[in-house]
C-alpha cells in the first residue's frame, strides 16, 4: 500500500490540475489500479472529489476513496476464499435486498393514502390527548428585526418596534425595513424560541426566564443590531395551544392514516394471493399477522 501511494502522489498532483477524462478517452495510463478483473479509473476517482477544496484535502481524500476500493476488493476475495458459509450471506443479501423492495413499495403506496386532514378529526383529537401535548420550550408571538446599526431611521424602527401599533408596523414594514437584512413578524401564530434565539446573537441560559422578563429586547453584533419584541409567550411544559398544536397532531393523524393505508393494501394483496393459490394458510392465518 506504502509503495502504491508513492505512485499515486505525483499522479495526484497532475490530476488536480488537469481536466478530467472522459468515458472514451480511458486508456491503461487512466487506471490506477485493479484487482482480479476489477478496474479503477482516476476519472472515477476524481469525480467523487469536491471542489473548492485545498490540494491537501483533496490529496488526502483521493488517497481515502483509493485506498477503501483497494480494501473492499481486495478483503472480499479473501473473504470470499474463507467463509465457509457463502450461502448463508447470499440468503442474508437477498433477504435484505427484497426488504428493502417491500418497504419501499409500501413507502411509495403509503404516499397515495388521502392527505387532507378534517378540522373537526385535529379537534376531537386535541380534546382527547392535549393535556398530554406540554411543550419542550417557550413559545412565542412577537417581531424581529436585523438592521444595520448605521441605518438612518434606526431610532424610528426601534420607536416602531417597541409600540408595535398597528400603525407604527404599517410604518416598519413600508419605510423602515428597506435595509432590513432580517425581518419576522409572528405577531399572530406562535413560533418556537429556538426559531427567533438562532438569529441573535445572544447566549440566552434560561429561555423561561428570558421570555417572560425580556418583553423588549435590543443587541448589536458585528454592525448590526437586532431587534425583539415578545408580545405574548407559553412557558416550556405547558399545554400545547390548540393553534399550535394544529399541525402536530395533523401529523399524527396523517401517519396513522397512512399506516391504516398500508394495512389495507397488504390484507388486499394477501387476500388476492390466498385465493390465487400462492399463499396458503397451514397452522398460521397470514391474515392475523397484520396488525
Amino acid at each position: 500500500m506504502k509503495n502504491l501511494s508513492l505512485l499515486i502522489v505525483p499522479m495526484m498532483l497532475t490530476v488536480l490540475g488537469c481536466s478530467r477524462s472522459t468515458e472514451e478517452n480511458r486508456s491503461e495510463r487512466d487506471i490506477l489500479v485493479s484487482v482480479g478483473d476489477s478496474v479503477l479509473f482516476q476519472d472515477e476517482v476524481e469525480r467523487k472529489i469536491p471542489g473548492g477544496i485545498s490540494a491537501d484535502d483533496s490529496l488526502a481524500m483521493f488517497h481515502e476513496i483509493v485506498d477503501s476500493w483497494i480494501e473492499t476488493r481486495v478483503l472480499e476475495n479473501v473473504a470470499r476464499e474463507n467463509v465457509v458459509d457463502m450461502e448463508r450471506i447470499n440468503r442474508l443479501t437477498e433477504n435484505y435486498r427484497n426488504r428493502l423492495i417491500v418497504d419501499e413499495y409500501l413507502r411509495k403506496m403509503g404516499d397515495n393514502a388521502p392527505a387532507e386532514i378534517d378540522k373537526k378529526e385535529v379537534a376531537a383529537y386535541y380534546t382527547q390527548y392535549g393535556d398530554s401535548m406540554l411543550l419542550e420550550q417557550p413559545l412565542v408571538k412577537g417581531i424581529y428585526l436585523r438592521i444595520p446599526s448605521t441605518d438612518k431611521e434606526i431610532s424610528n424602527i426601534r420607536k416602531w418596534i417597541t409600540s408595535a401599533a398597528e400603525e407604527d408596523i404599517d410604518r416598519l414594514e413600508k419605510k423602515g425595513i428597506h435595509d432590513a437584512t432580517g425581518y419576522e413578524y409572528f405577531a399572530d401564530r406562535w413560533v418556537e424560541w429556538s426559531d427567533i434565539a438562532g438569529q441573535i446573537p445572544y447566549k440566552v441560559e434560561d429561555a423561561d426566564l428570558f421570555v417572560k422578563e425580556n418583553k423588549i429586547f435590543e443587541t448589536s453584533h458585528g454592525g448590526y443590531s437586532y431587534f425583539l419584541h415578545i408580545l405574548d409567550f407559553v412557558p416550556s411544559g405547558s399545554k400545547m395551544p390548540q393553534e399550535y398544536a394544529f399541525a402536530y397532531v395533523a401529523d399524527i393523524l396523517a401517519d396513522r392514516r397512512k399506516g391504516e393505508y398500508r394495512k389495507n393494501l397488504k390484507r388486499s394483496i394477501y387476500r388476492n394471493a390466498i385465493k390465487e393459490g400462492k399463499l396458503k394458510k397451514g397452522s398460521y392465518d397470514p391474515m392475523e399477522s397484520i396488525r
